[in-house]
């Protein structure tokens, strides 16, 4: 028994510090990926559903700090501050809310708004503007920040449990209102109705007479849009569904060994949801070929001539001719293929 416990210790350590770096490592570089390219390309500027992905972007970078990053840090050095500190605690809790329906808001107003803006109606066409994007975004931060202040009210430092909250009655809201509706239900629904309807509609646009660059742009938005519906569904369904059981039934800590395999559990559905806020990046990757080219374009053909426009200017040895194409390339526009 012992042995087995000694492994599974292992284990659990294993995944949650090499693993829980590498997700957060991972997740960093491609998320800062997506800040760039949604911002670079002229093609996604004052787009909103590349807004939406940009603000997602910037929010899972923090989730990924706060939530992941942290936890795989406690383990590592062996000092957790939320059991020492009761504000950090608080501190904690609050912005792992906060990025949280955030996070899972702006992809659902993604979904809607690519539903809206490939739609055959040009009243709902008109519906999607870059202004409301502005406006919804922030009354969601301005919502979920009021909101989540809930949270440090309740949460406090109770012995070997930790940062977690006791209240029977705060308890049952936790479990079945925050978490089942704010976290899942609610998200995956709209999320999930809204990119299924948006897809519906990329494949009748052939039919009304669009622009083939306003075609492709809409076609490749939709498809990713939809892969980061699938990836937010199937890692935070097991999470939703272990922490409304952990809450309702708290674990005996005198039995060593049932705790062990719980912490193992624990972590492994932790870490598959921490991939909702480290894998956009990638799934993108995968789900569309454009998307493929213009992270190609940006990185390898823009970046470059920038480093050779300003290697040629500060040697200033370089033939007029070529100055003048290096130039030429640098200001050409963004691919539309």
């Amino acid at each position: 028994m012992a042995s087995t416990e000694q492994t599974l210790v292992f284990i659990t350590y294993f995944i949650n510090v090499y693993i829980g770096y590498f997700i957060v490592i991972t997740g960093l570089i491609g998320n800062i990926i997506n800040i760039i390219l949604f911002t670079q390309l002229k093609l996604f500027r004052r787009n909103q559903s590349a807004f939406y992905l940009i603000v997602a972007s910037i929010v899972d970078c923090f989730q990924l700090i706060f939530s992941a990053a942290t936890r795989a840090t406690v383990v590592a050095f062996g000092f957790d501050p939320t059991r020492t500190s009761i504000v950090w605690c608080k501190l904690r809790i609050y912005f792992l809310q906060f990025g949280s329906i955030t996070s899972s808001g702006t992809v659902c107003f993604a979904a809607i708004d690519q539903y809206l803006s490939t739609h055959y109606h040009h009243r709902l066409r008109q519906m999607s503007t870059f202004k409301l994007a502005q406006y919804l975004v922030g009354i969601l931060i301005v919502f979920v920040a009021l909101y989540s202040i809930l949270f440090p009210v309740f949460f406090e430092i109770h012995g070997n449990a930790g940062c977690t909250t006791v209240n029977p009655i705060f308890n049952y809201y936790y479990s079945f209102v925050h978490f089942c509706i704010l976290i899942s239900i609610l998200p995956i629904v709209i999320s999930s109705l809204f990119s299924l309807l948006a897809y519906q509609n990329v494949r009748r646009i052939v039919r009304r007479q669009v622009a083939i660059i306003r075609r492709r742009l809409d076609r490749q938005l939709t498809a990713m849009i939809l892969v980061r519906v699938i990836l937010l569904v199937i890692t935070v369904l097991p999470f939703v569904s272990l922490r409304v059981y952990q809450i309702n039934n708290p674990m005996n800590q005198n039995d060593t060994f049932a705790v062990t395999v719980d912490q193992l559990i624990r972590i492994v559905i932790t870490t598959v949801y921490n991939t909702n806020y480290s894998g956009t990046f990638y799934v993108f990757l995968v789900a569309s070929i454009r998307f493929r080219r213009q992270v190609k374009h940006l990185f390898l053909k823009k970046t470059w001539r920038k480093c050779l426009s300003m290697m040629a200017n500060r040697n200033q040895v370089a033939p007029e001719n070529q100055l003048a194409t290096i130039e030429s390339h640098g200001s050409d526009g963004d691919i539309d293929s």
